[in-house]
């Protein structure tokens, strides 16, 4: 294996410190513990942990994130009652688990956090067991018109238990020997619902005035570090403005952060944004690649201005250089990362060692959200290691025998199987019949709003370029041509094409592709017709209705980019209608006469016509290119099909399909 061919080793063992990001990888003084670097994991949920309890397969993600160079491990957020989410705190089973992933991060250098929290009212996302839900006062809640529910407003006294049990969850963190506790005030949970005016409408003690909205968070924090005293570090994770009418804004959560500090009980406040009440809270608060990295920056600096205690910030923190600005800037003291650290777990270390350009990017395509909230744990678009970490975490195991790999295709799929091959010590070529590689990421690049996207194919194309790949363009891959390399195992990773839909009639119609290349005259007035709700059908519609056409939207899912995830299909769906965009769900296409296109609507038989549609545009199921696969089997030794070509997905399955060959081989 060549030295090139070596660099998915990562030496975790370096203490280096880059000279470019001098603020990043200086250590910090967090209460009783210093931090080795600037970097918080944050809390984040990943669907691992099972039954309140951690599993091996969360150890194994924590520790990968350790072992990358993170200061700080945060747990995801741990209920002080049961039945919220799949991680509780209420009893002494969760102290030898604690034990055990201290220990287990501890083995690389990171601390520990828990995280403690009540959803309150937000139960709706977390899985809830309950068999009602708790809020300081009975404010219904309607979540994006599917989900609703009225609160059961606390008694007193159930307010004094779960205070209670805060601290008596605390007292089982420090018996785990966890470095800190996160106490979490934000995202619209409990505490947070007890100090705003719009879920708090209380005339007791709890309610009413500013100092008895925080009465609940006080008393909360009061409880854990009498039951931690001053060896643990005790923290509050808070929202730096709320987004909506009514919700404390800048200057209240800056009185509120000051009387935190002033109470000497907190050693860090962390800042973030949003709730998740509703999906644009939701998607302002895990901001996706329509946002600008770190875009919280001025909430940040707020309250590192008006507190003495060092200040976390989140917010699109994902790449060294944004890191190093925001703490320079004086924005915050340390950034919390949960997307760039899914990732690539070895951001802090190849930063701190001058492999940034190795970095595995996150680009915001929200695919981990995607299959968290589809109960499955989360994953990455082009990281398939994530969720696998027992199996394939760690360092890429060498070959038995160095072989000649041939991989048909330039797209995610044939880069991430080059990358891996080439990395285990085979001789590889891949051969790509287009100008540049990157393959459909390139196509779905252009659609507005997805630019990032061109990162995963600029990353997987520099590390194959880094690891010794030997790339052919401009070659279209007959039998003959692969054969002619003499390989001893072929890979044909060559994707899929949609063919437009057939459409009686004399209207014309048009792929994806083509609408958005701009060499077509499409007319004034377009419609677009979205067989599946994912990004394409909205990327044209956006782009179409970006340069002033009067676009219609047909789709027959139930609703339009039915298949996003929540929070790119709001912010998406919430620009569409800003540009005008007429949507007409559960519908498909009959026939065109004229100029007009008939709709078959709804479930039954019912029409609608659309008048003076100069064209349509059609996104339509994609169909796998397989054809030199079956031309090739019997000619070569090996031969495997990964990615569209074995069935037509997506970049994610792509890239795992090409990582899983790279290591099959």
């Amino acid at each position: 294996m060549t030295d090139e061919s070596q660099r998915e080793r990562i030496d975790v063992g370096s203490t280096t410190q880059h000279a470019r990001f001098p603020h990043l990888f200086s250590p910090l003084k967090v209460g009783p513990i210093t931090l080795k670097n600037r970097i918080v994991n944050s809390a984040h949920q990943t669907g691992f942990a099972h039954g309140g309890n951690y599993t091996s397969q969360l150890l194994a993600y924590h520790r990968e994130r350790a072992r990358g160079g993170a200061a700080v491990i945060l747990s995801q957020a741990v209920a002080v009652v049961p039945g919220y989410l799949d991680l509780w705190n209420v009893d002494d089973n969760l102290v030898h688990q604690y034990r055990e992933v201290v220990a287990t991060v501890g083995e690389h250098g990171a601390h520990y956090f828990a995280e403690l929290w009540h959803p309150g009212r937000l139960s709706h996302y977390t899985g809830s067991e309950a068999e009602f839900h708790e809020a300081p006062s009975a404010t219904p809640l309607l979540v994006d018109g599917v989900d609703w529910r009225v609160p059961h407003a606390l008694e007193p006294e159930r307010i004094r238990t779960i205070i209670r049990a805060f601290g008596e969850a605390a007292g089982r963190c420090r018996e785990g020997g966890v470095a800190g506790i996160e106490l979490h005030f934000a995202h619209g949970n409990l505490a947070e619902q007890f100090i705003s005016p719009v879920t708090n409408h209380r005339d007791d003690e709890w309610g009413g005035s500013f100092e008895n909205r925080l009465r609940f968070a006080k008393e909360v924090a009061t409880a854990v570090r009498a039951a931690v005293g001053p060896d643990i570090v005790v923290g509050a994770r808070i929202t730096g403005s709320g987004l909506d009418t009514g919700e404390p804004g800048q200057l209240d959560m800056l009185e509120i952060a000051g009387t935190f500090d002033s109470w000497k009980l907190l050693d860090y406040l962390s800042v973030t944004m949003g709730h998740y009440a509703d999906e644009l809270n939701t998607a302002r608060n895990i901001p996706n690649m329509t946002f600008d990295p770190g875009l919280w920056a001025r909430y940040g600096k707020g309250v590192k201005n008006v507190v003495d205690i060092p200040v976390f910030l989140v917010g699109r923190v994902n790449h060294p250089r944004v890191a190093e600005e925001l703490i320079a800037g004086g924005s915050c003291d340390a950034v919390v990362m949960a997307r760039a650290l899914i990732a690539d777990p070895y951001f802090p270390v190849k930063a701190e060692t001058g492999r940034e350009i190795d970095i595995r990017p996150c680009v915001g395509a929200m695919n981990c959200l995607q299959h968290l909230y589809g109960g499955r744990g989360i994953r990455c678009i082009h990281n398939p290691v994530v969720s696998r970490e027992e199996r394939l975490g760690g360092e890429l195991s060498p070959a038995a025998d160095r072989r000649r790999v041939v991989v048909v295709g330039g797209g995610p799929g044939g880069l991430e199987c080059a990358r891996v091959a080439a990395l285990r010590g085979h001789e590889v070529v891949l051969l790509e019949r287009a100008a540049t590689l990157g393959g459909q990421v390139r196509a779905a690049s252009r659609l507005p709003g997805r630019s990032e996207l061109a990162q995963v194919a600029d990353w997987l194309a520099s590390q194959c370029e880094s690891a010794g790949v030997s790339v052919e363009l401009g070659t279209e891959a007959s039998p003959e041509i692969v054969v002619s390399y003499s390989p001893d195992a072929v890979v044909v990773a060559t994707g899929s094409a949609m063919v437009p839909a057939s459409l009686p009639g004399e209207i014309a119609v048009f792929g994806a592709l083509e609408a958005l290349d701009g060499t077509k005259n499409l007319g004034s007035r377009v419609l677009v017709f979205d067989e599946f709700g994912d990004w394409q059908g909205f990327g044209v519609a956006y782009a179409l209705a970006s340069r002033g056409v009067d676009v219609e939207f047909v789709t027959p899912t139930n609703f339009p980019g039915s298949a996003l995830e929540l929070t790119n299909r709001r912010i998406a769906y919430e620009r569409l209608v800003a540009l005008g965009v007429g949507f007409h769900p559960v519908a498909t296409l009959l026939r065109s006469q004229g100029n007009a296109v008939v709709l078959r609507c709804g479930h039954g038989a019912a029409e609608e016509v659309l008048e003076d549609i100069e064209a349509v545009v059609s996104v339509t199921f994609p169909k796998a290119d397989d054809g030199i696969y079956h031309a090739l089997v019997g000619l070569v030794p090996e031969t495997l099909l990964v990615g569209d070509a074995l069935s037509p997905r997506g970049i994610e399955e792509s890239v795992y399909d090409g990582h899983m060959a790279g290591r099959r081989i």
